[in-house]
């Protein structure tokens, strides 16, 4: 009897130890699966990361703790491109939608975030659906408490997911304009990293296109994808960037003053088109399949989120030292910047083992999450913790995450919608906008066409 005891009390020690130890890491695999353990509860999470470098290794690390910790839950967990060939916020939306529709829900944990949540909303044209078939974790018991408190005060973090919390708000993210150093180098081009305004990227676009007929190349000034436009990144923040005041420019409401800036910031595309900005290959682009082109010296510019740091990690750690995050630019300096805090995954209403994967979600929103957060992503998070900028090291994407927010503090803004410039009834057209961006880059309309057309279609 003694003997058992003992060896009950060192099983679960061992068992703490592996939970409890930050620095233990699982060893990678090329893909995403779940547990081979046979128990009665099975709960199936549509998972993210895959092929990020440490981002991918947290999912992992989370997924083999939440198990041990969890010994009857088996977790099938499997990537967005293993369950539906695409890991682009457009196909997923469209998954979740179709889920829903069809009223078989699957997936217990599915990726979410404002901009998949905006997609499902274009497929189910209705921008509240999440009140619907998603779980609320503003009512969740302990929730609030592990969410640093300006997203449970600030209203906007509600409005990106259709006015509830969706789930923990692990990712914070800055948007940026990468460079090519080399790339710049070799065209003698001495990028600003920080105060650029919109009058300097018009002078490195202007001078891509004189290296390019001077060499007889086909450099590209800005990379672009056909699933992920991300010439609205620019855009958004050149047009909030002629209104001073921070709450007006996130603020989901329709103005002259707004309508001025989006007039404004058309003009400014249709001034770029005239030195062939994007990238040839765009239509056909697929942006997980495309993404390393930045690192081939193809195209200068790469305009996305600080994300990118892991997509090219996870690629070619040597090649991504090449790139170097920049500050959007800018019409006139003020004082917020586009990022912002978003959630990761969400938990369907119906989900057959919904309280279950509450449970795993969190687990996610431990402090300990947040601080391991910070160092693998080397980027801000909305989870409670003691965490430090410190631990994420001196190389280019530390010290701009560093500088950024130093510079703007809780004053960061994105929307994957149109309300903010048109106000909430007309969060749909966005997709019009875009499509207007990517014409007047190909020369194919004016700034005054797609003024026009725009408005009309304005509620």
């Amino acid at each position: 009897m003694k003997s058992k005891l003992i060896l009950c009390v060192l099983l679960i020690l061992l068992l703490i130890g592996c939970a409890d130890n930050d620095e233990q890491t699982v060893q990678k695999r090329n893909d995403f699966k779940g547990t081979p353990k046979q128990t009665e509860k099975r709960l199936n999470w549509i998972g993210h990361w895959c092929t990020e470098h440490d981002r991918e290794l947290l999912v992992k690390e989370v997924a083999q703790d939440f198990e041990l910790m969890n010994p009857d839950i088996n977790i099938n967990l499997k990537d967005s491109i293993q369950i539906m060939s695409s890991r682009g916020p457009e196909i997923t939306g469209k998954f979740i939608a179709d889920m829903i529709k069809s009223g078989n829900i699957e997936w217990d944990v599915v990726r979410m975030n404002q901009f998949i949540y905006q997609h499902v909303a274009e497929q189910l044209y209705d921008p509240s659906w999440g009140e619907k078939h998603l779980v609320n974790f503003e009512e969740v018991e302990g929730f609030k408490q592990t969410q640093k408190s300006f997203i449970i005060d600030d209203p906007v973090y509600r409005k990106q997911t259709g006015g509830i919390l969706v789930g923990p708000y692990i990712e914070g993210y800055y948007m940026a304009i990468f460079y090519n150093k080399d790339v710049a180098e070799k065209m003698g081009i001495e990028i600003k990293q920080y105060n650029m305004t919109f009058e300097d990227l018009l002078g490195y676009i202007k001078t891509v296109e004189e290296y390019n007929n001077k060499h007889n190349t086909n450099i590209a000034a800005l990379y672009e994808s056909a699933n992920w436009i991300t010439m609205k990144i620019l855009f958004q923040h050149l047009f909030k960037s002629e209104l001073e005041n921070f709450s007006k420019s996130k603020e989901e409401a329709g103005s002259g003053e707004k309508n001025k800036a989006l007039l404004k910031t058309f003009l400014a595309f249709e001034q770029l088109s005239k030195y062939n900005p994007l990238i040839g290959s765009y239509k056909d682009n697929d942006f997980y399949q495309t993404r390393h082109l930045v690192l081939n010296d193809e195209c200068l510019f790469f305009i996305n989120g600080i994300w990118m740091y892991n997509h090219w990690m996870g690629i070619d750690e040597e090649k991504t030292k090449k790139m170097i995050p920049a500050e959007l630019p800018v019409f006139k300096e003020v004082p917020h910047y586009s990022g912002s805090f978003i959630p990761t995954w969400a938990v369907m209403k119906k989900a057959p083992n919904k309280e279950d994967a509450i449970k795993l979600l969190m687990f996610w929103s431990r402090a300990r999450v947040a601080e391991k957060w910070v160092r693998y992503a080397k980027a801000p998070t909305g989870l409670a913790g003691n965490i430090s900028f410190s631990d994420i090291g001196e190389d280019p994407f530390a010290i701009f995450i560093t500088e950024i927010t130093d510079k703007y503090g809780s004053n960061i803004h994105y929307s994957d919608n149109a309300g903010y410039i048109l106000g909430e009834e007309n969060q749909l057209l966005q997709q019009d906008i875009n499509k207007k961006l990517l014409q007047l880059l190909d020369c194919n309309i004016t700034a005054q066409q797609a003024y026009d057309e725009i408005m009309k279609e304005v509620k």
